[in-house]
C-alpha cells in the first residue's frame, strides 16, 4: 500500500467515524450543532388525560395479549351519582367518575379488562383503589366491576365511580395491572 492511499484511507475512516448525528462528510462542510439529549428521568412521565398507553404481554396460556388503554376523563365532583353517602368510606364524599377505554389489538387474544387495576393517587403519596361499585345510581356505562372480555380487534369503554374526601383531589390515575409497570394520566386541576 502506498503512504499517499494508506492517508486516504485514514481520512476516510476517520470521516466516517465522525458522521454520526450532528457531523457531515462533505469536504470543508462545518459540523453542525446538535443540542445534547436530556438524560431520561428515573421515573416516566405521567400521560395527559386523553392520550393512550400501548402495552403488550404473555398471556396465562403463552399466547400475545396486546392493546392499548386510555383515560378519556375525570370528573369531580360528579353531579350524575345518585348514591347515599354511607357507600362512601369517606365522612364526608365528593363523587367523582374516571371514564377508561380499553382496546384489544386485532393481532391480541382476548384481553380481559375490570375495574380492579384501576386507582386514584393523590398528591400525599396515598392512593384510593377502584371501590368497585356497580347498579342503581352508578352513572352509565358502567365500566365492568370483574372480568369482562374484550374480543380482538375491539374496544370496552365505561366510567368507574370513586368517592374522594370532600376537598381533596387526585393529581393522577394509576393503572396497574399485576405484572406489569403501572401506567400514570396526571388529573388536571379544578
Amino acid at each position: 500500500m502506498h503512504a499517499r492511499t494508506a492517508i486516504c484511507v485514514l481520512l476516510l475512516l476517520v470521516a466516517t467515524a465522525c458522521s454520526g448525528p450532528g457531523h457531515t462528510t462533505e469536504a470543508g462542510a462545518k459540523p453542525k450543532q446538535v443540542a445534547a439529549k436530556p438524560t431520561p428521568a428515573t421515573r416516566t412521565e405521567a400521560l395527559k388525560i386523553g392520550a393512550g398507553h400501548h402495552w403488550s404481554d404473555t398471556d396465562t396460556d403463552g399466547s400475545r395479549i396486546s392493546g392499548t388503554t386510555t383515560v378519556m376523563g375525570y370528573t369531580q365532583p360528579a353531579k350524575d351519582i345518585g348514591l347515599p353517602d354511607d357507600v362512601s368510606d369517606f365522612p364526608h364524599p365528593a363523587w367523582a367518575t374516571l371514564d377508561v377505554k380499553l382496546c384489544a389489538d386485532p393481532t391480541s387474544t382476548t384481553v380481559m379488562s375490570s375495574q380492579k387495576p384501576w386507582s386514584l393517587g393523590f398528591p400525599n403519596s396515598t392512593r384510593i383503589q377502584a371501590p368497585l361499585l356497580s347498579g342503581t345510581g352508578v352513572p352509565k356505562p358502567e365500566y365492568p366491576t370483574y372480568s369482562a372480555a374484550v374480543k380482538p380487534g375491539s374496544c370496552l369503554r365505561g366510567k368507574i365511580t370513586f368517592s374522594v374526601e370532600r376537598g381533596t383531589r387526585p393529581d393522577q390515575v394509576i393503572y396497574a395491572v399485576e405484572g406489569r409497570d403501572p401506567v400514570e394520566w396526571a388529573v388536571p386541576t379544578a
